[in-house]
This record gives C-alpha cells, structure tokens and sequence, in this order.
C-alpha cells in the first residue's frame, strides 16, 4: 500500500483527538455502552481519514456505515451529547470519491450525503436550530461535489490532450522510423544496382562477343576484359557492406573513409575509390566501354582540373557525376545494338556541374529497370535535375547537379575539354 498523503495523516491524527475527548465522556456518564460505541465509532472514523486516498472506496463506504451507526447511538441515548466534528468526514469523504472514482460513486455517495443529513446529529443540536444547519449542511455536499467533480473533468481533458499529444508524437516517430527505412532501402538499392548493373552489362557483351567471333584471341579479351569488370564489381559491393557496417566517425575525411584512395593500392582496391567518389574513375569509365565494344566520343576534364575538383568538392556530388555517368554508359550497352556509339561530356560551369551522355540509337525495347528511378533520386538528392528521353538523334540522358561552395576551398579552374 502507498503511503498515505500528509492531509489525511493530520485529518486521521484531528480525529484521534476527537476520540480522546468522546472517551472524556466517561467521568460523567461512565463506561456505557454507548460511550463505548462512540468511542470505537471516532476511532473508526480517524481511521477512514488515513486511507481516504489510498483506499478510496474502503474508506467512503466504512465512513457512510461509521456515520449513520454515529446518528443511531446519539439518537437513543438519553442525554444531548451535542454535534461531533466528525461528521465532516461526509464531505471530506465524498470530495475523494467524486474526484477519482467513476461518476456513479461520486453521485451515490451526494444522494447518501442529502439523504443522511435529514437524519444526522444536526437536528440534536441546542437551542433549536436544525433548520438552519441541515440546508447548510447539504449546501456544503453539494459545493464539494460540484468541486471535486469540476477538477476531474479538468484533469480528465488535460489527460485527453497529453495522451493525443504523446499519440501523435508516437504515429511522427512512426513515419519518420518508417520513412527513414523506406530512404535508407532506396538508398542501398540504388548503389547495388549502380555498382552491379554497369559490370554485368560489361560482362554480357565481352561474353557475347567472345563467343560471337569464336577466336582465342577474341576469347582471351573478352575474358579479360570479364575479369576486370567481375573484380571492380565484388570490390564495390565490399567496400558499400564495410560501409553500411562500420560507419565512418564524423568529420573523417574522403581518404579515411571505407575504401577510400591509398597510396600503393592495387587495382582492385582502387575501385574501393568508388564509393567515396574518386573522380579518376571517369576516364577507367569511359576506357572499359571502349573496351566493351562502344564507339565512345569522350570529353572530359585533364588531370589538373579532375583533381582540383577532386579537392574541392563535396564527395556526396562526385558521387553522384560518377553514378550518372555510369549509369548512362551502361544503358548505351545494353540498348545501343550491335555497334553503339556514344558522345560522353564532363563541364563545370559556375557552381554547376552538367554530364550529358547521348546515344546515337534509341532504346531497344526490353524490361523497364530500376536504373533510371534510382538515378533520378540521387541527382535529386543532390540538388540537381535529370532529364532522360529520346530526342532527334537516338536517346538522351542529361544531369545538371550544383557544387556546394566551402568557405575557403580553392577556386575551381574552368575546365578545359579534351579528348
């Protein structure tokens, strides 16, 4: 049991001295049995007061029993004993329950209340005023009734309020653990598509073709030519699992982070480069279509210019002209026929950047996939705009992505295009 609050320890220790001067009561009367009676009714009573909050009903329905065996002794005996002050324990017993019981204990304990009034010690009390004190009396159940109720109904809707409140925060907290889920699938579906998607193409056509012209040098190419696409693949999906699993600490830099450029690395962990957005990989890019069979018209940026870009820009957009770029490589494999042709361009205007692949053939058909969703998502993400569609010549894809300016990077040279 909870301990009792301090108001009703006093009101319980009020009513023990109530007891003490009904026991007085027996120098004059003696011990009879209805100073007895009275004597265990107040003790009774204090007693309710003490569990009045933390026995609630146990104490309104012994103190209601305590009362109306109050008025019967003081009815029956021969002498006026007066009014005992512990007929307040009524109201003080009714205001508990109206407050924190159900409505119909509230409204049984006030109709008890009025009830008992009319038949209480009030009408024993000298000089012959009962009509007064019984009004007054049920004047004073009603106030505390009115009262107790009135704070309930107010600390019910407060209640209202902080449960819908905490409900709404809890269905927030829902979407955005829901949204973060949906984000971070579409995120790693992005990345596997973008990391397997242009090997697996690369890998289709060398073996096409190494089966197409049947020669063993043509063989060996090809297979070489699978080899360093499988190898660059598997180092990619690597390197993305060390990342998702071992996060990298805040602030670290592109070369701390999973897979990130080393001094000295082979050239399978070079390819680790990819997922911080090595921009040297554009040129490997454009070499392995060549190799695969794609008459490629490349234009991008000399070294200098990759790696002031490399220094100066975010890894997130470096990322993103890479994804694109290979994106719309690997389409033009697998949708640009026998002989694709292609014109690849890499420019930094301002605070833009714009990659444009087109293709001199238009789509083939074929299933619809993922690759053009997802990239459009993650130039989105970036900031940027993607266009993609057929135009006059075949098929376009155009991504215009803005540079972020840190303060204090070094200025960003115009590119100067070369073959």
């Amino acid at each position: 049991m909870r301990r009792p609050p301090v108001s009703d320890i006093v009101l319980a220790m009020s009513g023990l001295v109530a007891t003490v001067v009904e026991a007085s009561l027996a120098e004059h009367y003696g011990w009879s049995w209805y100073v007895i009676v009275l004597v265990l009714v107040h003790a009774g009573l204090s007693g309710a007061l003490l569990v009045r909050h933390t026995w609630r009903r146990t104490s309104f329905v012994a103190t209601y029993l305590l009362l109306a065996a109050l008025a019967a002794v003081i009815a029956v005996v021969p002498y006026n004993l007066g009014v005992s002050p512990m007929i307040l324990c009524a109201p003080l017993s009714l205001y508990v329950v109206a407050r924190h019981e159900p409505y119909r204990w509230g409204t049984a304990a006030l109709l008890l209340g009025v009830a008992g009034t009319f038949v209480s010690p009030l009408h024993r009390l000298p000089g012959g005023l009962p009509t007064f004190w019984v009004p007054a009396m049920v004047l004073v159940l009603l106030g505390v009734y009115l009262w107790a109720t009135g704070r309930r109904r107010t600390e019910v809707a407060y209640q209202r309020q902080l449960d819908a409140a905490l409900a709404e925060r809890e269905r927030e907290a829902s979407f955005r653990v829901a949204q973060a889920q949906a984000d971070e699938r579409a995120r790693i579906a992005r990345e596997l598509h973008d990391i397997v998607a242009h090997s697996l193409a690369v890998v289709q056509v060398q073996a096409s073709t190494g089966l197409a012209l049947g020669t063993a040098d043509a063989q060996r190419d090809a297979l070489g030519n699978v080899r360093d696409a499988s190898r660059a693949a598997l180092a990619e999906v690597r390197s993305m699992v060390r990342g998702l699993r071992d996060a990298p600490t805040a602030g670290a830099s592109d070369a701390t982070l999973p897979g990130g450029p080393a001094a000295g690395a082979t050239s399978a962990e070079a390819d680790l480069t990819a997922v911080s957005g090595d921009l040297s990989r554009l040129r490997r890019l454009a070499r392995t279509a060549r190799d695969a069979g794609v008459d490629l018209d490349a234009h991008l940026p000399d070294d200098a210019t990759l790696a002031a870009w490399q220094d100066a820009w975010p890894a997130s957009v470096r990322l993103t002209v890479l994804r694109v770029v290979q994106e719309g490589l690997t389409n033009v494999l697998k949708h640009g026929g026998d002989r694709p042709r292609a014109r690849l361009g890499v420019a930094a205007s301002g605070e833009r950047v714009r990659v444009e692949i087109a293709n001199d053939r238009r789509a083939s058909g074929g299933e619809p996939g993922y690759g053009l969703v997802g990239l459009r998502e993650r130039v989105t993400l970036a900031g940027g705009v993607l266009e993609a569609g057929p135009d006059a010549d075949g098929f376009r894809l155009t991504a215009t992505i803005p540079v972020p300016q840190a303060s204090g990077s070094p200025a960003r040279p115009r590119p100067e295009e070369a073959r």
